[in-house]
């Protein structure tokens, strides 16, 4: 029979999962929403000539910096080997990938919440309000580049995941569910537990208006997730591999 605190562990691992759906749905509107042009703007390139546009940006992109640090610290310091043991110590071994969930939420929805737009310099702006057509073209681009997001994150096991099958499976009596992977999977595991960094990727610089804090994000996002998702030869081979197994499975 399950213990009380089994219980509790499964609990706060469904509202970690809850609540990480919603800073998703508010991650998707804050990526992914046409943002309004202003016909008055101002490029990098002539920064010289209007200098006062530069430094209204000053306390924007220094806020906002530090609330992408404090989530790129989070992401990969709570991953580290010091929490994992601060973690098992407190004999919360099953529930580390919810509060790893949990934490990496709250650091997304509080740079959401907090984000300050520094739009007196844009680099590049699309007025989809006033094209249907390059509406349509960017609300698909982005819906398919999420859609692959989502998609990866079901085939990558989304309740092993976001740390729901966990503690399910220590009530149950069960071997933890890396247990039941293979080895190349779990090798590819270390490396990255998120799907498609070419859809986040997408997702990030293909803006209808690029101000400087929209560049700051893509920057950094996409600098973390190049230097994190450190893949190897071993990797590709396993996932061409696999990709080559759904294929045949498909035709037959």
């Amino acid at each position: 029979m399950a213990s009380v605190k089994q219980y509790l562990v499964l609990l706060l691992s469904l509202a970690s999962f809850v609540y990480t759906i919603y800073v998703v749905t508010q991650l998707i509107q804050f990526l992914s929403a046409p943002r309004k042009t202003s016909k008055i703007y101002t490029w990098v390139f002539h920064l010289l000539d209007n200098t006062s546009r530069l430094e209204t940006a000053y306390g924007p992109i220094v806020f906002n910096t530090l609330y992408l640090m404090l989530f790129i610290f989070q992401h990969s310091f709570m991953k580290s080997a010091v929490i994992k043991k601060v973690v098992q110590s407190l004999g919360l071994s099953t529930a580390e990938r919810a509060i790893y969930s949990l934490t990496s939420s709250a650091c997304l929805h509080y740079l959401i919440r907090n984000w300050v737009t520094a739009s007196s310099i844009i680099l590049w702006q699309v007025d989809v309000e006033a094209n249907k057509w390059m509406w349509w073209l960017f609300t698909l681009l982005h819906a398919f580049a999420w859609m692959v997001i989502c998609g990866g994150s079901i085939i990558m096991d989304l309740p092993e995941l976001m740390g729901i099958k966990q503690p399910y499976y220590d009530m149950k009596s069960y071997a933890q569910p890396l247990a039941y992977k293979s080895f190349e999977l779990r090798h590819l595991y270390t490396h990255v537990r998120h799907p498609s960094f070419v859809g986040l990727s997408v997702i990030l610089w293909a803006s209808n208006l690029m101000t400087l804090d929209r560049l700051l994000l893509a920057v950094m996002l996409t600098s973390y997730m190049y230097f994190a998702w450190s893949t190897d030869h071993n990797d590709m081979i396993y996932q061409k591999c696999q990709l080559q197994r759904k294929s045949d499975e498909l035709k037959s």
